[in-house]
């Protein structure tokens, strides 16, 4: 999925900017695409998994991609309330529900006293999703349980037929906040962060067009890569 538009004014930072203000922005840019790619890598590795008879392997992989996106998403709503708001963040309301998974994998320690032990939950959680054979219809809800399973409480809601149009959808982390269980669809977590996105293109390009600001091709200076040469000493 992705959330930064072809040429997004995160990308091309004007240089009348103040350097803090660009330091911020440039931040929330690189987040974005870390998210694009752990998103994308979540659903290629579900994707594989869905298939018929196939070797199940790497599953930790898949919720460190799973997690990776909680940290990201957590990250990037501190970065933007460190940015000036007319709306005091508004905008942000629709993501704030990642924090509580945020608490969860910072203290994920303490949980297993709290209630994990208790009600036998597995440490880095569930996940749930949706596999749609796009030749047959037929669609196919699938969990991966994190480590070894003893017992544990699930559920989930079978969507419509129709409401499915991808062939992975709905991936939902299911984990616990203290006595409580909670889960958070990452699917439609990233698609709020692409609202997110877009709607602060849409607002912080306008403001640069208004204050004049022209769009800078930060490429040569921007996620450099230097190769260091060593010299053979004989």
């Amino acid at each position: 999925m992705k959330i930064l538009s072809e040429r997004s004014p995160f990308k091309m930072l004007p240089l009348q900017m103040d350097e803090y203000q660009r330091m911020i922005f440039d931040a929330i840019r690189i987040t974005f695409e870390m998210l694009e790619v752990d998103y994308a890598l979540l659903e290629n590795k579900l994707h594989e998994l869905s298939q018929d008879d196939v070797v199940k392997e790497n599953t930790s992989e898949i919720f460190s991609r799973a997690w990776a996106i909680i940290d990201h998403s957590s990250r990037l709503i501190k970065l933007f309330q460190k940015l000036p708001s007319e709306s005091n963040h508004k905008i942000l309301e629709s993501i704030l529900e990642v924090n509580a998974f945020r608490n969860t994998i910072q203290h994920l320690h303490e949980r297993i006293d709290e209630s994990m032990y208790e009600n036998r939950s597995p440490f880095y959680g569930i996940l749930v999703w949706y596999h749609k054979n796009l030749n047959t219809e037929v669609l196919t809800p699938k969990a991966l349980v994190s480590g070894i399973a003893y017992g544990f409480k699930l559920t989930f809601k079978i969507p419509e037929n129709r409401e499915i149009i991808n062939e992975i959808s709905s991936i939902t982390l299911q984990t616990v906040d203290k006595k409580q269980t909670i889960s958070i669809n990452l699917s439609e977590l990233l698609l709020n962060i692409k609202h997110v996105c877009l709607t602060n293109e849409n607002k912080i390009g306008d403001f640069f067009e208004t204050q004049g600001w022209p769009l800078c091709d930060w490429s040569k200076r921007q996620d450099i890569m230097i190769n260091f040469k060593t010299e053979d000493k004989q």
